[in-house]
């Protein structure tokens, strides 16, 4: 109860640093993506973006990178919560890598630019031996914790949600915090009792040792946009009562508002006596 507590008093007391973050910069930005009448989606132009990235590629990869020869947009990802708000944009740089002979060799970099600081920074690192570059080993380790979103059938799917409803959500999340709420994501309301019934189901289907759901709280918002891929879901934490036990536990629920499904890939530890995502 006292995590309950505090989780909502978080939600109703939207903090300065993420009042900062202003979520209409989230649609703003949306907004400024088009597709073409072939669907190819067609990314806003910054003509200083190329110039900040080559910048920073010289500046950070002295003795590895002889020139950078080409930017390439890859993709806008969103992500907002009463607490915390990002959005980055990802690109591959096309870089020559120095060598002693004459032959040109080129490899790939992926740059990030974070919107609200307007820093561009990489998690790759250059392996000498494989003469190329690779995720470093802090990055790997904490993509390893994270959910393997083709799995759970959001990431790559074969129909896929549209820029216009991921307008639509933002939207009503600006709503609410202008309120001190978020009406559009909780699940307390009339609008969506659809949600709650679906996460209610869902985890007494697949979880046979829960024998009720106490409370569901709205955690976070995510979004992701390329010219291969675009999707969004919303990630609730279930306070949960076990069977034959006097205690409670918490799952994280993905919902996917397009699909209208709730997913998840927490499992019971059985040894540690709680419920844990399962590990990529």
């Amino acid at each position: 109860m006292k995590f309950f507590l505090t989780y909502f008093f978080l939600i109703f007391s939207i903090s300065v640093c993420a009042q900062l973050q202003k979520t209409e910069n989230f649609i703003f930005r949306h907004n400024q993506f088009e597709y073409s009448d072939r669907g190819i989606l067609i990314t806003p132009v910054d003509s200083g973006i190329n110039k900040a990235i080559t910048s920073y590629v010289q500046f950070n990869y002295p003795n590895v990178v002889e020139s950078v020869r080409n930017v390439v947009w890859l993709s806008y990802e969103t992500f907002t919560n009463p607490i915390s708000k990002s959005h980055i944009e990802k690109y591959s740089v096309r870089v020559q890598i120095k060598n002693k002979n004459q032959n040109q060799e080129f490899r790939y970099l992926e740059v990030e630019h974070d919107m609200n600081t307007d820093k561009f920074s990489s998690k790759y690192d250059f392996n000498k031996g494989k003469r190329n570059f690779v995720l470093n080993e802090k990055e790997a380790e904490r993509r390893s914790f994270l959910s393997n979103l083709e799995e759970l059938g959001i990431k790559n799917a074969p129909e896929k949600t549209n820029i216009e409803k991921i307008i639509f959500d933002y939207k009503e999340l600006v709503n609410g915090e202008r309120k001190n709420q978020i009406p559009g994501f909780l699940i307390t309301g009339p609008d969506n009792y659809e949600i709650y019934d679906k996460i209610v189901a869902y985890v007494k289907k697949d979880f046979n040792n829960v024998s009720f759901v106490m409370n569901i709280a709205w955690d976070s918002y995510s979004t992701f946009l390329s010219n291969y891929d675009i999707y969004n879901y919303h990630t609730y934490v279930v306070q949960v009562k076990l069977r034959e036990s006097d205690s409670s536990q918490f799952i994280e629920v993905l919902y996917n508002p397009f699909k209208k499904e709730a997913i998840s890939d927490f499992i019971w530890n059985k040894q540690n006596g709680f419920f844990e995502r399962k590990q990529n």
